[in-house]
């Protein structure tokens, strides 16, 4: 038989699992009931802010509290992630990310982040293409053609937003396909590498389309070849796909997703998925990204988890094939 003093353990066990799902159950129940931070690991002015600002906005208007934009930049998106990663997984702090996520875990031999293991997928947010143009003064070259030939001639160096994002492997798998003679040099964002396009300490940049419409427009730059899906931007419509330019088997576009740390609540997780999509079906968002070169692409979890893995394996082909590594 069960003693008295099993009988009152189990009592307060029961109990306090009881106050436990309570807890949890209003704890989702008030979320949000402060400010949200949005970590985004590179600088302001680049291709982040074309699309993260404008969502930020829509959800704290959605969820009814502010969303806080936290650029931390450095190290190809490294730091932000690493610090997005150890905040307290409470949905308070998350991570809007890109591409690089799929590239950084094949580059760096000492990155303090699992992707997959220490964030939760919560949607897909957008993507867009990127863009090779160069400064019309340094570079002559009209089409990857003329590019190629130019760089026979002399090295070229491309500039994109850091060591490891996809624009720098891109860039080398780029240059092994088309036997362009270009070397990299890396900026802490793509704001920074397009100034230095401009003025000429570049020749070139490696970038996506948003960033460099206006600078192509006024000649500041000329572009070269516009990279990812099969049509060319309706933002540059002067300027070839890579298949129009005689390039073939790469391509690569560029996506945005959100993410929170592992171990976020499910509610939590539930209605930022909700606020998520609520915002992304607006019409008028929708216009507005697609006119500075973004489209908006809502997903489930599982498809950007999906996208991610792919990724990892993708650039990891390509590091192996081109022999890139980092410290």
């Amino acid at each position: 038989m069960r003693t008295l003093r099993h009988i009152l353990r189990a009592v307060a066990l029961g109990a306090a699992g009881a106050i436990a799902v309570v807890a949890t159950g209003a704890l989702a129940q008030a979320y949000p009931d402060r400010t949200i931070r949005l970590v985004v690991p590179f600088p302001p002015g680049g291709g982040f802010d074309g699309i993260a600002r404008p969502f930020a906005e829509r959800l704290a208007a959605a969820l009814g509290q502010p969303v806080i934009i936290d650029n931390r930049a450095g190290a190809g998106g490294n730091i932000g992630t690493e610090l997005a990663a150890r905040a307290p997984a409470d949905g308070y702090t998350l991570l809007f990310a890109n591409d690089y996520l799929g590239t950084n875990p094949n580059l760096y031999k000492a990155i303090k982040y699992d992707p997959v293991r220490d964030f939760v997928s919560i949607s897909l947010i957008g993507s867009t293409q990127m863009a090779i143009a160069v400064n019309p003064t340094n570079v002559k070259a009209t089409d990857a053609r003329s590019l190629a030939a130019r760089s026979q001639e002399k090295p070229l160096q491309y500039a994109t937003p850091g060591v490891g994002t996809s624009p720098h492997l891109f860039g080398e798998l780029y240059a092994f396909t088309t036997n362009t003679k270009m070397s990299h040099i890396p900026y802490r964002g793509t704001g920074p590498a397009i100034n230095d396009t401009i003025g000429g300490q570049v020749d070139m940049a490696l970038v996506t389309v948003p960033s460099l419409v206006q600078h192509i427009k006024v000649g500041k730059l000329r572009g070269i070849v516009v990279i990812g899906g099969t049509k060319r931007s309706p933002l540059l419509p002067d300027v070839p796909t890579l298949a129009e330019s005689g390039v073939q088997g790469i391509n690569h576009d560029v996506w945005y997703g959100l993410f929170a740390p592992a171990g976020t609540p499910p509610d939590v997780l539930r209605r930022l998925r909700e606020a998520t999509i609520s915002v992304l079906s607006q019409a008028d968002l929708a216009e507005r990204l697609r006119q500075t070169g973004y489209e908006v692409t809502p997903s489930s979890p599982e498809v950007l988890g999906e996208r991610l893995k792919a990724d990892l394996a993708k650039w990891k082909a390509v590091v192996d094939r081109t022999g890139i590594t980092l410290d």
